[in-house]
């Protein structure tokens, strides 16, 4: 999820209707036309959830996410936020070149800037359970769906409401997080007392007791199972200290 499926800085001046979260930086007059609105603005930045036709015409730096998880579900129209602006111009100027965990990573960013932006807009049952996630996101033991049937409201209606505010359920958020600390730990080379993390520690840090549906669940998420990522690791080591 929030991965970066496209980037450039440019004049725009077309009409959009995709399945893709789309973010415009304002960088100079713009204009912008969504659900017979027709707005102008020369800074911040401007969210498009999916399947909402728009057209933009003016410069600035085109984002688009797939699967982004926004605490917002409309249109809407930001102020100028620098870091946001930061990142997105160097997810434009490295995008070609850019490698599927790069592009994630500054899906990621640039998705935690929007949302910042938003100034916090879950709600409180949507923050419990983002909160109960990360709790449990590394415990083995750890059931989303009793957590979920612990709370004081019906079951479906949580389930429902998690995805309205963030677009996915409670399931695919935790599922996202896990391969996203999974990841992490691929790529930092952290270590035990002996040697590089392996596969099946990595898997139990991530709340996986069993290392094979570990890398099964990781290779249906990542196209790739972790060793090929711990490999690439290993070997960029080795070309950094020759």
């Amino acid at each position: 999820m929030n991965r970066l499926v496209f980037a450039e800085r440019r004049y725009f001046d077309e009409e959009v209707f995709g399945r893709f979260t789309e973010i415009f930086i304002a960088e100079g007059e713009c204009e912008v036309i969504y659900a017979e609105k027709r707005q102008s603005f020369c800074s911040g930045f401007i969210s498009f959830p999916p399947n909402i036709r728009h057209a933009i015409k003016g410069e600035g730096i085109c984002i688009r996410l797939e699967q982004a998880l926004l605490p917002y579900k409309e249109a809407r129209l930001f102020p100028e936020n620098p870091e946001l602006k930061e990142a997105a111009r160097q997810a434009a100027a490295g995008f070609i070149k850019a490698g599927e965990r790069l592009k994630r990573a500054y899906g990621e960013l640039i998705a935690c800037y929007a949302a910042e932006a938003s100034g916090g807009e879950y709600s409180p049952v949507t923050a419990q359970i983002i909160a109960t996630i990360e709790k449990g996101i590394s415990d083995p033991a750890f059931s989303l769906r009793d957590a979920l049937k612990r709370m004081p409201l019906n079951y479906d209606y949580v389930r429902k409401l998690f995805k309205k505010e963030t677009g996915c359920t409670p399931r695919e958020y935790l599922l996202d997080e896990r391969m996203k600390l999974a990841l992490a730990l691929i790529g930092s080379g952290v270590q035990n007392q002996y040697s590089n993390y392996s596969v099946s520690q990595i898997a139990e840090a991530c709340g996986y007791p069993e290392p094979l549906y570990f890398t099964r669940v990781f290779t249906a998420y990542y196209g790739k199972p972790p060793s090929e990522f711990m490999k690439f690791r290993r070997s960029g080591e080795k070309g950094a200290n020759v």
